[in-house]
């Protein structure tokens, strides 16, 4: 088998995983992994099991580069779970607005994609933009009303 006929041959099989059951891919996992998958889900199961079979005939990557991807995954996970925790408080959905009387002056803030729009500039909190209205030390969700 030539190298054109063995890289077909490797796509047919990543290919037929799509037409898998999840039953079928946990029965095809199994095969190629010693322990069940960490999510069970057709779309991951897919994923890691197109990676192996690709990993089993090309070759995986060098101890190096698998140690370089994991401690850069452990830093993201850290990132995130730091980020999450204190997103989960509060998040609205963007677009909600926001409005606060302050100083006889309705002041209006617009939830955006990368924070709060507040007279033409975006913040990544709305502690920044309270601090800004009252020009001392605020906790933005406690000004806005917010939180309770």
């Amino acid at each position: 088998m030539n190298k054109t006929e063995n890289d077909f041959e490797i796509l047919k099989r990543i290919m037929k995983l799509q037409k898998q059951s999840e039953k079928e891919l946990l029965k095809i996992w199994h095969t190629m992994f010693d322990e069940n998958p960490e999510i069970k889900s057709r779309k991951y199961m897919i994923a890691k099991l197109a990676y192996k079979i690709q990993e089993l005939a090309y070759g995986g990557l060098d101890a190096e580069t698998e140690n370089k991807i994991r401690n850069c995954a452990k830093e993201v996970t850290k990132e995130k779970t730091v980020t999450a925790k204190k997103t989960r408080k509060f998040s609205p959905m963007i677009g909600t607005k926001i409005t606060k009387e302050h100083g006889g002056k309705i002041h209006e803030v617009l939830v955006v994609n990368d924070g709060f729009s507040y007279e033409g500039t975006v913040y990544t909190s709305l502690s920044a933009i309270a601090t800004k209205i009252t020009g001392t030390r605020w906790n933005g969700l406690k000004f806005f009303g917010v939180k309770k």
